[in-house]
């Protein structure tokens, strides 16, 4: 099917879109890729939503999957993952998912920096959140396997979560747990097709082995290097690159190319959360408490207060989720059961 083919199953702007609850208008494509696209949509009483919708021909589901993950993390209540708020379809075109519109991804925000990085309280942060959102995930039984500042987005100012970080895309996440209560781990494969993006993948996703958490935590890494001092030693290196950009990886473990690779970081904590992640196997459950353990301590060595502001609102006080509000914020979520079940419904088939 050509790309116009796809396009037309697509909505066009203004179409509007009806499913059990609601009718939407939509009014914006705000991005596209190999799986369909994202569209802004307003609902009939005015609120603004995303749509994320697939064509029927898609030879891989990617909203079925996005389903299950923000099913198990709804039920956790993590404040870093979208709920499913409404599902449909157009018979023979696609199919799609309401869900809260978010705001800029954590790319585009340091992009827009002169020089292109975030201060190190900012970076310090924002690793803090990004990686309670891996954790999350994680802890329902899914990697993530596209760890990138692309896949990670602020809330909008308008809803005051805009020192929010939200996880996005998860077409390319894997259940690395079983179906048992005890949730026992899936068996590696011999060898696994690489997923993920060149510049990000560890190293294990660069040789085309199995991956597992291990990895969404060193991807996780290399992402907070890049926008903590501007760029990565790769950075001229295309996708297909990948033996040349697993050689630097290699490199950076030892020597001069270590030392470069520190340059501008808080040295003595990022190279404990290195050396720990190559520690680590697949079968290893990683010890996430260390690792914000060692970010903490990169922010008391660095004067980075709890609520000094964020580089996107410099104007006030951070009041983001952290890592030591994390579990009595959930519980109280959990226990008083504040949000709707609506995504049990949107974790069926379509």
């Amino acid at each position: 099917m050509s790309e116009e083919e796809k396009n037309d199953k697509l909505p066009a702007t203004g179409e509007i879109l009806c499913t059990k609850r609601h009718k939407y208008e939509a009014a914006k494509l705000l991005g596209k890729g190999g799986f369909g696209a994202v569209f802004l949509v307003k609902r009939e009483d005015g609120e603004n939503f995303a749509m994320k919708c697939e064509s029927y021909d898609v030879k891989k589901q990617v909203l079925s999957m996005d389903c299950k993950v923000l099913r198990g993390t709804f039920l956790i209540q993590s404040p870093h993952f979208c709920q499913v708020l409404d599902r449909g379809k157009v018979v023979d075109r696609f199919r799609f998912l309401i869900m809260k519109l978010v705001g800029r991804n954590l790319w585009d925000l340091r992009i827009d920096r002169e020089p292109p990085k975030f201060t190190l309280n900012t970076s310090l942060k924002a690793a803090e959140q990004c990686l309670m959102a891996i954790q999350d995930l994680h802890s329902v039984g899914y990697l993530h396997r596209d760890i990138k500042p692309g896949n990670f987005a602020v809330g909008r100012p308008e809803a005051n979560e805009h020192h929010n970080v939200f996880m996005l895309d998860f077409g390319l996440c894997r259940k690395f747990a079983g179906e048992s209560t005890d949730k026992d781990l899936r068996m590696p494969r011999a060898t696994a097709p690489f997923r993920g993006t060149t510049r990000y993948a560890s190293m294990a996703a660069l040789r085309q082995i199995e991956q597992s958490r291990k990895d969404d935590i060193e991807a996780w890494l290399y992402m907070v290097v890049e926008w903590t001092v501007g760029f990565l030693p790769w950075r001229r290196l295309k996708g297909q690159d990948k033996e040349e950009v697993l050689r630097w990886k290699e490199d950076i473990r030892t020597g001069e190319a270590y030392e470069d690779f520190m340059q501008g970081l808080p040295k003595r904590q990022f190279t404990e959360i290195m050396r720990y992640v190559d520690t680590l196997e697949y079968h290893s459950i990683p010890d996430y408490d260390y690792v914000h353990y060692c970010l903490q301590h990169a922010c008391k060595q660095n004067n980075c207060g709890p609520t000094d502001p964020l580089d996107w609102d410099p104007g006030s006080k951070y009041h983001g989720p952290t890592f030591a509000d994390r579990e009595k914020k959930q519980k109280i979520a959990i226990a008083a059961g504040k949000a709707k079940d609506t995504s049990k419904e949107g974790s069926k088939e379509f």
